[in-house]
C-alpha cells in the first residue's frame, strides 16, 4: 500500500507541475527554452510517464497469462476426476438426458430393512440366515444371487468365532472346543450357493484413489476362465489393487465368485465412476456390478480389449464386452455411471424370503417376482450406508444393480482423448477473439457477446452428450470468453477493488456479504454507526486438551498455526451464516446476529450457525487425523449462545477497526462458553434462546444455576441438533427420560431420581458428561440429604 500511495503522490506532483508550467507559459510566452519551470515539466514527463507506460497493457498481459494457464490446465486435467465444475455439469446433462435403462428389469433387490430386522433379529445376522436368503431366492427361480455385503471377515456370530472368544478369555475351554467343532457358517453359505449361480462381496473398502497408476497392480491372467482378452493374449494386466479384509473361506470362494463391493466416489463425495475389474492378490476379480451383468447374460465370459502399450504392471484396458455390447473403459477399468430416468430397481424385503424362518412371521404369497432375475442382497439406507450419486443418495446394492443394467445395455458416455486438446485450443482462440472484440465494443456489449457465445458452447456440449454420448467441457472456453471481455475494464477494476478495500477497511473478514454489499453503496454509508439493539451473541473458543498440549510442547509453531487456521475457518463459517465475526484473544471468537443488518429471526440464525460451526470443526479434526504429523490431535470447540440488548458497532480506528459489541448478552454468552468444559456439550444456551427456538431445534436442559448477579436461578440448555434430530424417536425418548429425572431431582426425591437417572443413561445418545455430574450429585444428596432451602438449583462454579 505504501508503493501505491507513492504512485498517487507522484501523479499528483506531475499534474501540479503541468498546471504550473502551462500557467507560466501563457503568462510569459517569450520565456527561453531553458526556463526552469518548462524544464521541470519535461523532466517530470520523462521521469514519471515512461516508467509506467507499460501499466496500460498490464491487464492484457495478465489475461494472456491466465488464458495460457487455463489452456494448460484444460489439457492436463482433461481426464482427471478432480475437475468438480466439469463433473457437476456432466451430472446435470445426465439429469436432462438420462439413459434408457430398460435392462434394469433383469435385476432385483432383496433389501435387509427395518421390517426384516424386527422379524429375524438385529443386524448382523449369522451367515446361516444369509444362506437361507440365497436358497429362497434360488427356489424362486432367480438366475443368479449376489450378496453385496462383504464376507471377507470372520462371521462374528459363527460358532468358530465365538469359540475363539471363549478360548482367549479362558472361561470355559470345554465349551469353547465344542463350539469350534460345530459347522462353520461360511460353509453353510457356500452350500447354499451350490444350488444357484452367484457371487459374494469382498473388499468393501477401496484404496484411497484407485484411478492413479500408483494404485495399479500386476495381475496374472493365467487360469482365469471367466475373463478373456481379445486379440493377442495378455499374460498380465494393470488393474487397480484391493485386498481381502481378513480372508475368504475357501469353500465359499469356490462356490461363489468373489466380487469387489467397493465403490470409489470422487473427492466431492459423489460416485460417478465404477471400476469393473480389480486385482486381489495378483488375480483379477470382478466388481459386483460386472458379476451381476455377467450372470444376467447367462454366465458368459467377459471379453476385454487391452491397450497395445504396457506399463510396469502390465497392459491397461480400453473396453469391455458383455452381452454383445462393447463398453468403453478408462485405464483403471472404470466405467462412467449413466443412470436411467427411472432409477427405482424392483425391490423385495428380506423378511418375505425369510417367511417363517426361526419363528419369523409367515407372509402369504410366493416370490415369483424373482424368477429369471439376478438378485442382489444387501442393506437398505436405514440400516447401512448410502452412496451419493448424480441422482441423489442410494443404497449400495441399488447402485450395483443400476451399474449392472448399464453394462448389459452397453450405454455409456465417453470422454474422448482428444477432448482436452480441443478444449485447450478453444480457450486460446475464443479468449483472443473476446479480447479483440472487447477493444471495439463497450463493456456491456462485449459481456453480452461472451454470454451468447458461452450459451452456444453449453448447448453444443449438451447436444454432443444427448446425441453422441460424448462429454465435452464448455466451461474453460466460456470462462476464457468472459475473461477476455473483462480485460478491457482491467485497469478500472483494479482501481475499483483498491477503493473498495479502502472503504471496507478491516471489515472484509468480519461482516457478511449482504452487509459488505451495502457498504459498497452510498446508501449503506451509515451502516457502521453504533447502535443499541437486541442481538444474539455466539461465543466460541478453540482449545486443545492438556495431554495434546503436552504431546506438542516441542512444536509451539504447529500449535499456533493450527489454531490460526481453525479460527479462520470458523470465522468464515460465521460470515457465511450471516453473522458478524469478532476475533478475541487466543482461540476465542464472538459472532453477532441482527447487526449490522437487522434480521427478524436472529436467534434462530445464531443456533443454526452454532450447528454449522460444529460441522466445520469436524472437518478440521478430520483433516488433522488424516495427516501423519497431527494424527490423534483434536481441537475442541466450546460454544455459548445468549441474546439481549447490546451496544454494537465499530470499536477501533483505521485498519485496526473491529466490529464488536458490549452488553450483558456478551458476558452471558462468554460465561456459557466457559461452562461447556464442565457440562460436556459443545453448545450451551440461555433461557431466552431456548424459549424462542425450542420449537425448532433440539434442546436438553442442563442445569438450574444460581448466579451472583441474578435474583432467581436461571436454567441453561444444551443445543443438541436440528429439527430432524428433534423429531427423532431416540431424542424424544432421551428428552422425556431426562425431564422426568430433573422433576424428581428438583423435588428432592433422590431415590426416584437415581432410578430415573439409570433409565436416562440407558437412552441412545446419553454418553455425555452431564449424567456423570448428576450421578455424583444424587449420590451425595442421597448420603447427606438435601439442604433445607433445596430448590434444585446449583451454585455456578461450585
Amino acid at each position: 500500500m505504501q508503493r501505491y500511495g507513492l504512485k498517487q503522490d507522484n501523479k499528483f506532483i506531475l499534474n501540479k507541475g503541468l498546471q504550473v508550467g502551462s500557467a507560466l507559459g501563457s503568462w510569459s510566452p517569450r520565456a527561453p527554452p531553458d526556463v526552469v519551470p518548462v524544464k521541470g515539466v519535461v523532466l517530470a514527463k520523462r521521469m514519471f510517464s515512461k516508467p509506467f507506460q507499460w501499466l496500460t497493457g498490464l491487464p492484457l498481459l495478465v489475461v494472456t497469462g491466465v488464458l495460457a494457464v487455463m489452456a494448460i490446465g484444460a489439457l492436463t486435467g482433461a481426464q482427471s476426476p478432480e475437475a468438480r465444475w466439469r463433473e457437476r455439469l456432466f451430472d446435470y446433462f445426465q439429469r436432462l438426458d438420462p439413459a434408457d435403462g430398460a435392462a434394469v428389469d433383469n435385476f432385483h433387490l432383496v433389501l435387509i430393512d427395518r421390517e426384516s430386522v424386527e422379524a429375524v433379529g438385529p443386524w448382523p445376522w449369522p451367515r446361516t440366515v444369509i444362506a437361507g436368503l440365497v436358497e429362497a431366492a434360488g427356489e424362486a427361480g432367480a438366475k443368479g444371487v449376489i450378496l453385496t455385503e462383504a464376507v471377507d471377515a470372520p462371521d462374528p456370530l459363527s460358532p468358530e468365532t465365538i469359540g475363539e472368544f471363549w478360548l482367549s478369555g479362558a472361561r470355559d475351554e470345554t465349551l469353547a472346543q465344542q463350539l469350534a467343532l460345530l459347522p462353520q457358517t461360511d460353509e453353510r453359505l457356500a452350500e447354499a450357493f451350490t444350488s444357484v449361480d452367484g457371487g459374494v462381496g469382498v473388499s468393501a473398502s477401496a484404496p484411497l484413489n484407485p484411478y492413479r497408476t500408483s494404485s495399479f497392480e500386476r495381475t496374472d491372467m493365467k487360469g482365469v476362465s471367466w475373463l478373456h482378452v481379445a486379440g493377442d493374449a495378455a499374460d498380465y494386466l494393470a488393474l487397480p489393487a484391493t485386498r481381502y479384509f481378513y480372508g475368504l473361506n475357501p469353500a465359499l470362494a469356490n462356490a461363489a465368485q468373489p466380487s469387489v463391493s467397493a465403490l470409489s466416489p470422487d473427492s466431492d463425495g459423489v460416485l460417478r465412476r465404477a471400476p469393473l475389474l480389480w486385482s486381489i492378490g495378483g488375480k483379477p476379480a470382478p466388481s459386483i456390478a460386472l458379476e451381476a451383468a455377467r450372470l444376467a447374460a447367462g454366465g458368459e465370459a467377459v471379453t476385454i480389449t487391452a491397450a497395445d502399450a504396457a506399463n510396469a504392471q502390465g497392459r491397461t484396458l480400453e473396453s469391455l464386452r458383455v452381452n454383445g455390447h462393447a463398453l468403453p473403459l478408462s485405464a483403471s477399468s472404470a466405467m462412467r455411471l449413466y443412470l436411467p430416468k427411472n432409477i427405482a430397481v424392483p425391490t423385495t424385503s428380506a423378511s418375505r424370503l425369510l417367511s417363517g424362518y426361526n419363528g419369523a412371521p409367515v407372509i402369504a404369497g410366493s416370490n415369483s417376482q424373482l424368477k429369471d432375475a439376478v438378485v442382489l442382497i444387501g442393506l437398505d439406507t436405514e440400516l447401512g450406508p448410502s452412496v451419493r450419486t448424480a441422482r441423489g443418495p442410494m443404497a449400495p446394492a441399488a447402485v450395483h444393480a443400476l451399474a449392472a443394467a448399464q453394462i448389459v445395455s452397453g450405454e455409456a458416455p465417453v470422454r474422448p482423448g482428444w477432448a482436452g486438446y480441443m478444449e485447450a485450443l478453444a480457450v486460446m482462440l475464443l479468449g483472443a477473439a473476446a479480447i479483440m472484440i472487447a477493444r471495439r465494443l463497450d463493456f456491456w456489449r462485449a459481456a453480452g457477446f461472451a454470454a451468447v457465445v458461452s450459451l452456444v458452447l453449453v448447448l453444443g456440449a449438451y447436444g454432443a452428450f444427448a446425441f453422441g454420448d460424448i462429454m465435452l467441457n464448455p466451461i474453460p472456453p466460456a470462462f476464457a470468453l468472459f475473461l477476455g471481455a473483462l480485460s478491457i475494464a482491467g485497469g478500472k477494476s483494479i482501481g475499483g477493488v483498491l477503493r473498495d478495500d479502502n472503504l471496507r477497511g478491516s471489515f472484509h473478514d468480519t461482516l457478511p456479504e449482504a452487509a459488505m454489499k451495502k457498504l459498497r453503496e452510498d446508501s449503506g454509508a451509515d451502516l457502521l454507526n453504533g447502535v443499541r439493539r437486541e442481538i444474539t451473541v455466539l461465543a466460541c473458543e478453540l482449545r486443545f486438551a492438556d495431554e495434546d498440549l503436552r504431546t506438542m510442547e516441542n512444536l509451539p509453531d504447529d500449535i499456533t498455526k493450527l489454531l490460526a487456521a481453525a479460527s479462520l475457518d470458523l470465522r468464515q463459517t460465521i460470515i457465511d451464516a450471516g453473522g458478524a465475526a469478532d476475533q478475541a484473544e487466543g482461540g476465542r471468537l464472538f459472532a453477532y446476529f441482527n447487526a449490522p443488518l437487522e434480521t427478524a429471526d436472529h436467534i434462530q440464525a445464531g443456533c443454526a450457525a452454532a450447528l454449522r460451526l460444529i460441522e466445520s470443526m469436524d472437518k478440521v479434526n478430520a483433516d488433522l487425523d488424516a495427516s501423519s504429523r497431527t494424527r490423534g490431535l483434536q481441537i475442541h470447540l466450546a460454544i455459548g449462545i445468549a441474546t439481549g440488548p447490546c451496544f454494537v458497532g465499530p470499536m477501533g480506528h483505521g485498519r485496526n477497526n473491529r466490529y464488536s459489541a458490549v452488553g450483558p448478552a456478551v458476558d452471558r454468552a462468554a460465561f456459557l462458553r466457559s461452562q461447556s468444559e464442565f457440562y460436556g456439550p459443545a453448545m450451551i444456551c440461555d433461557e431466552q434462546v431456548y424459549k424462542e427456538t425450542h420449537h425448532h431445534f433440539a434442546f436438553l436442559e442442563l442445569d438450574k444455576l444460581k448466579l451472583r448477579d441474578e435474583t432467581r436461578p436461571v436454567s441453561i440448555y444444551a443445543l443438541i441438533g436440528n429439527p430432524f434430530i428433534k423429531s427423532s424417536k431416540a431424542f424424544r425418548a432421551l428428552d422425556d427420560a431426562h425431564r422426568e429425572f430433573l422433576k424428581a431431582y428438583r423435588a428432592g426425591d433422590m431415590g426416584r431420581a437415581k432410578t430415573l437417572l439409570e433409565k436416562t443413561k440407558g437412552s441412545p445418545g446419553a454418553k455425555i458428561a452431564l449424567f456423570d455430574i448428576y450421578e455424583e450429585r444424587v449420590k451425595k444428596y442421597s448420603e447427606d440429604g438435601v439442604p433445607k432451602d433445596w430448590d434444585g438449583a446449583h451454585i455456578a462454579g461450585v
